[in-house]
């Protein structure tokens, strides 16, 4: 094993996934993003370097030493889960287990991609350290289970598929067909386990063909799922009013299926690339098979099937799994030429150095705008405005800053840049929060039927809010429309609770209140 391979590795991979600072607005993600990029970026520059050191290429050892450090970065993030689970360790999330991530599926995603380089080691140990490997592995699957997230399970159980047959030839068969059994009894059971969640998928899904058929070729673009989705669901709620999805709609982020998403947003031609690389890399496994080849095999198929059901491609650790595996394949079925290695060194350097540059500059925008935010929070939001606007100039094309910077103009009670800004985060985030936060900006300018239609779509978005209805009511209560109160007032009391607030059962008594005085009227 070469330690400082070992080291640089564990270093590189374990801040990918540790690394939490809430001097960032998202203190979970963002920070391991920007780790990755830096840790990418003096990769590509010593294995530059190493073109010109051929001898330092010839070492052996070098792809048990990575896979001994993800390994170990994944046993104790699968430590720290467990001990959350226990409840010896508290979560920053909402979550109970999800580690130093915002929810399981970062945790699951870490560590179902770690799994066949689990495998690796222990089929490539002697003795105590082959014990130790196995033991490491079960660890992590059993954080794995302990999180409750379906996606990692059932990547699980894809490599275990696979890998369990190829290493036992001699039972392939029946132990092919008993994993294929218990793999569909798993299934089943996730699935019922969770119903309305996995029911809740499907609706998404649904929802993003839809999407997908309105341009299928091309695509919305990349965001294209993010800027459309929400008008999507919105519309088949409207074409459905008595849909039993309603009461499991919320306001999506993501597809929960990554291929759906690159077809919402690149189309047919996105799909397309998508499988000539799937094609590319079965050839490479194909002509190389062995060594090294399986776990990056294993660990692509991981991440396969993990993306049929959820959104791994969200956290840089894939990144990273998927790029140490591609490279791994490719390099396996056909090594670069040393010379052909040299030409490429210098510009591989020059492009690592490039986005070190540019990373380093948005790290400090995105600190800025995260210790903005926070004093804004504390009731600076007038003395924060100027700096908003600096932050502008760097942040125009993320939806989020977009947001959250045309709310600090809706508190700062100017509505009509907010709602200037809201129609640019509109563009490329149109989801629930944003129509209210228009409706609000075009309530107080006076444009009463823009901020109506905002509600209804909102409403429509999220048919078990009670939000958008109440606004609506108080909409027209402005205009004294009496019987546009008393139909609205009735939708709400006709409407079940999914999740019962203190602010839910205000809106209600309200309502019950009003609506007695509306008929009496």
């Amino acid at each position: 094993m070469n330690r400082w391979i070992f080291l640089y590795f564990a270093a590189w991979f374990g801040g990918t996934l540790w690394w939490v600072s809430s001097r960032f607005v998202d203190a979970e993600i963002t920070p391991k993003w920007f780790f990755a990029l830096f840790g990418a970026a003096v990769f590509c520059i010593v294995c530059a370097a190493l073109a010109f050191f051929p001898e330092s290429l010839r070492k052996k050892g070098r792809f048990t030493s990575v896979a001994a450090a993800i390994l170990l970065c994944a046993v104790l993030q699968a430590a720290y889960a467990l001990l959350q689970w226990g409840g010896l360790c508290d979560s920053r999330s909402s979550f109970p287990v999800c580690s130093s991530f915002d929810n399981p599926a970062g945790l699951a995603s870490a560590l179902a991609f770690s799994i066949p380089f689990g495998f690796h080691l222990a089929e490539n140990s002697q003795g105590g350290w082959r014990k130790a490997a196995w033991a490491a592995t079960i660890l992590v699957v059993v954080a794995i289970m302990a999180s409750g997230s379906r996606s990692g399970i059932l990547a699980v159980c894809a490599v275990c598929l696979v890998f369990f047959p190829m290493k036992w030839a001699k039972i392939r068969k029946p132990l092919a067909l008993a994993l294929v059994f218990a793999v569909a009894v798993v299934s089943v059971f996730l699935y019922y386990n969770k119903k309305d969640s996995a029911d809740g998928r499907l609706l998404i899904w649904q929802c993003t063909w839809e999407l997908i058929k309105e341009r299928p070729l091309a695509g919305h673009g990349p965001g294209g799922f993010q800027a459309h989705y929400m008008d999507a669901q919105a519309d088949y709620f409207r074409k459905h009013p008595d849909s039993p999805y309603a009461r499991l709609a919320d306001n999506m982020k993501a597809p929960f299926n990554e291929y759906l998403g690159v077809l919402a947003d690149f189309g047919l031609a996105g799909g397309l690339a998508l499988a000539a690389i799937a094609i590319l890399l079965s050839r490479a496994w194909r002509k190389h098979p062995g060594g090294s080849s399986r776990p990056a095999m294993l660990c692509l198929l991981s991440v396969a099937v993990f993306s049929l059901f959820s959104y791994p491609f969200r956290y840089a650790h894939t990144w990273l799994y998927c790029g140490l595996s591609v490279a791994v394949l490719l390099r396996n079925a056909w090594p670069l030429p040393l010379k052909v290695w040299r030409r490429v060194a210098v510009p591989l350097v020059g492009c690592a150095a490039v986005a070190a540059v540019f990373g380093l500059r948005r790290m400090q925008v995105e600190m800025c705008w995260c210790e903005t935010a926070n004093l804004s929070l504390c009731g600076q939001t007038l003395k924060m405005l100027p700096a908003y606007e600096e932050l502008y100039a760097e942040l125009k094309d993320d939806p989020l800053f977009l947001y959250n910077y045309a709310v600090e103009l809706n508190v700062a009670g100017r509505y009509a840049q907010s709602l200037r800004v809201g129609q640019e985060c509109e563009a490329r985030m149109a989801d629930y929060f944003t129509r209210l936060l228009q409706a609000g900006n075009c309530r107080k300018l006076g444009r009463t039927e823009e901020a109506e239609a905002h509600l209804v779509q909102a409403a429509y978005m999220c048919p078990n809010r009670f939000v958008p209805l109440h606004e609506l009511y108080l909409l027209h209560e402005a205009q004294a429309d009496t019987p546009a109160m008393r139909r609205v007032a009735e939708a709400i009391l006709q409407k079940p609770v999914k999740v019962d607030s203190p602010q839910v059962r205000g809106i209600i008594a309200k309502m019950k209140h009003q609506y007695t005085t509306l008929k009496n009227n």
